[in-house]
């Protein structure tokens, strides 16, 4: 089923489980149980659809590219061209690898938490390509439904629901550059579910389930973005990477090892016809680097700090300055023993007065020392980021003992991620804006000259971790390809 399905039922309100929308990396909202012993992925990728692997064939011309940025979609264009035969050098802001794939273990008995993207879905070719290559292992997450969430559908709304889902069956997510329905680019979520006279409580639900999914409310976002969402391929199962989701970037890091380079932000970049020079920052010193192609695999909330010479198109320009990225602040919290396992019901609850969830982060994990953590997006997350760093922590734990009463007698400390703060991010996902779908999402992957662009917002899976791995073989295959 899709975001907007029903499940049949025998009584007058019928209940469509969170469980059953669509399940962004960043961060599902909904609950999860995982088992104690970790698995290998038992789906092998498959080129189906739109999946569209590069060949690795070697090269009989290597180019000189630069690559900016070591997350997935950095690190998968940089190896994919070097399996290629071609010489390639990486600038990274950062001291590490994984950009938003950002795994906190700053916690007792080796226990880890996931601050950025958390899951691999069994419909993510891309991304089990790599776990399979590097021999990860997965656990296997099960949904649980619960008779206090999920979307209420009254027998009055089901013709609502049907619309979406007749609307979903029009789209054809990966068509970027001629999007299905742009009609419905032109205006919000909101003002869409007000057009097909959705009533006011399903309004109020779709609002949290949406701040929850896109880490945005439904009055900024396009509508055929959420329909576009909607119409991905489903998943049979969800998974995490064993050991932390940083092991797969670790892992293409460590086959790149001499080819990265830490804490070297790119501050200008210089282009003709023949190449691209950039300038970077080497412990506070500008170094220059030539090469024939450049790949920005940054979030264009950081290529806006930097100088381009000449300036790209109008288009692409416009694209850079005005892409919006949702907001999210995870905050893993730690206790000494996993008082939740003893309640009765679900250990994923709504946060009274915030849209978001506390769920825990330590299923699977060894040990008596459990996770929760608290997950503050959209509206919620900037009142929390307000507060000054220091308050943060203590706010979460008090919200978070609204509905568990008992945590501060086991809590011992905790850690908080606010996404909009982090100078090399500037947010989580991408999201577009009505609008935005048939103009801007139309643009942002098209090379420049020798210049290519890769990460989430360019690729069909949008948002999600299988999207930037998408992305680093899209760019690969244009490079190598080029003449």
């Amino acid at each position: 089923m899709r975001h907007w399905s029903y499940a049949k039922a025998s009584t007058n309100t019928t209940k469509a489980p969170w469980h059953n929308w669509p399940r962004r990396d960043f961060l599902k909202t909904f609950s999860l149980a995982l088992t104690a012993i970790p698995m290998r992925s038992v789906w092998r990728p498959q080129q189906r659809g739109t999946t569209h692997f590069f060949s690795r064939q070697k090269t009989e011309r290597p180019k000189k590219i630069i690559v900016i940025g070591a997350g997935l979609a950095g690190l998968t264009a940089a190896y994919e061209l070097t399996k290629a035969g071609h010489e390639v050098t990486i600038l990274e802001a950062r001291n590490r690898a994984g950009g938003r794939v950002f795994t906190v273990r700053d916690f007792a008995d080796g226990l880890y938490a996931e601050c950025g993207a958390e899951w691999v879905e069994s419909c993510h070719d891309y991304l089990l390509h790599y776990i399979e290559e590097f021999g990860l292992s997965l656990y296997r997450g099960s949904f649980i439904d619960t008779e206090d969430e999920g979307l209420q559908f009254s027998p009055r709304t089901r013709q609502v629901h049907e619309k979406l889902e007749e609307t979903a069956k029009q789209i054809d997510p990966f068509n970027q550059q001629n999007p299905s329905r742009p009609d419905l680019d032109k205006i919000s979520f909101y003002e869409y579910l007000k057009q097909i006279a959705a009533p006011p409580e399903m309004i109020e639900q779709m609002q949290r389930a949406v701040s929850g999914l896109m880490a945005i409310n439904i009055e900024s976002i396009s509508a055929l973005h959420m329909m576009n969402e909607n119409a991905l391929p489903e998943t049979r199962a969800s998974f995490r990477i064993a050991g932390g989701n940083d092991q797969l970037p670790k892992a293409l890091a460590a086959q790149l090892r001499d080819r990265i380079y830490y804490s070297r932000p790119v501050v200008k970049i210089a282009y003709d016809a023949a190449g691209v020079r950039l300038t970077f920052l080497e412990n506070g010193l500008q170094q220059t680097l030539a090469g024939e192609h450049l790949v920005i695999a940054a979030p264009f909330t950081c290529v806006r700090k930097i100088e381009l010479s000449p300036a790209l198109s109008a288009e692409k320009m416009q694209a850079i300055a005005t892409l919006g990225y949702g907001q999210i602040m995870k905050a893993p919290l730690q206790f000494r023993e996993r008082f939740w396992l003893q309640q009765t019901g679900e250990s994923r609850k709504s946060l009274q007065g915030m849209i978001g969830s506390v769920y825990e982060a330590s299923g699977g994990q060894a040990g008596q020392r459990g996770l929760l953590v608290a997950y503050i997006p959209d509206k919620s997350g900037m009142e929390m980021g307000s507060l000054p760093a220091e308050q943060r922590l203590d706010k979460v734990l008090a919200k978070v003992s609204e509905i568990h009463p008992e945590a501060p007698r086991y809590f011992e400390g905790g850690y908080v991620k606010w996404w909009q703060e982090d100078p090399w991010a500037g947010g989580t996902y991408a999201y577009f804006r009505p609008g935005e779908v048939t103009t801007i999402r139309t643009i942002i992957a098209k090379p420049e000259g020798r210049i290519h662009f890769a990460g989430e917002h360019t690729a069909g899976w949008q948002g999600y971790m299988n999207g930037a791995v998408e992305s680093g073989h899209r760019v690969a295959r244009e490079i190598h390809e080029a003449t």
